[in-house]
């Protein structure tokens, strides 16, 4: 019940069931130990293949953010990532960020979450990654996506399609 969905970057870069899962609306959701604020996506132009969701994350124990679901309707897979300036190499390229003009997305495996600090997921840095869209995230749609952490718990997210970040 908490988490983002959202688009940035790129033109496109931008649910599962378990103990302790749930859904969050696009504000902020405490449930199960976890509290999401703010979940959403970007819309996508016709022609993307990726999209992006953005959220905040905060746990009550240690664990880690794993990875996620999303809907096969909505896209093939949905992996963590993040976002440098420096260009590294292995990363997906695109223009704007580091010192040489580009930024490096890179698939990460996990997010360690630490007790009572906020992981957060935005543009320019950690996102959940939608890939292989199966239509565009349009205005106003909602995404479900399913978060899953080390301990074995999972977290629905229902993020809000929208030009900027939810108030």
């Amino acid at each position: 019940m908490l988490v983002a969905a959202a688009v940035a970057l790129l033109p496109g870069c931008g649910g599962g069931s378990g103990s302790g899962s749930g859904s969050a609306s696009a504000s902020s959701l405490v449930r199960d130990g976890f509290t999401v604020y703010g979940p959403w996506a970007r819309p996508t132009p016709a022609t993307a293949t990726d999209g992006v969701v953005y959220f905040s994350l905060r746990s009550d124990t240690a664990d880690a953010l794993t990875g996620a679901t999303v809907d096969p309707a909505v896209a093939a897979r949905a992996s963590l990532h993040t976002t440098t300036g420096t260009g590294a190499a292995g990363g997906h390229q695109h223009g704007g960020g580091g010192g040489d003009g580009t930024v490096a997305m890179e698939a990460v495996a996990s997010f360690p979450l630490e007790p009572a600090k906020v992981l957060v997921f935005a543009p320019g840095g950690n996102h959940l990654m939608l890939e292989g869209l199966a239509r565009p995230l349009v205005a106003g749609q909602r995404v479900a996506v399913t978060l899953t952490f080390s301990s074995g718990r999972t977290l629905g997210v229902d993020a809000v399609v929208a030009d900027n970040p939810p108030v």
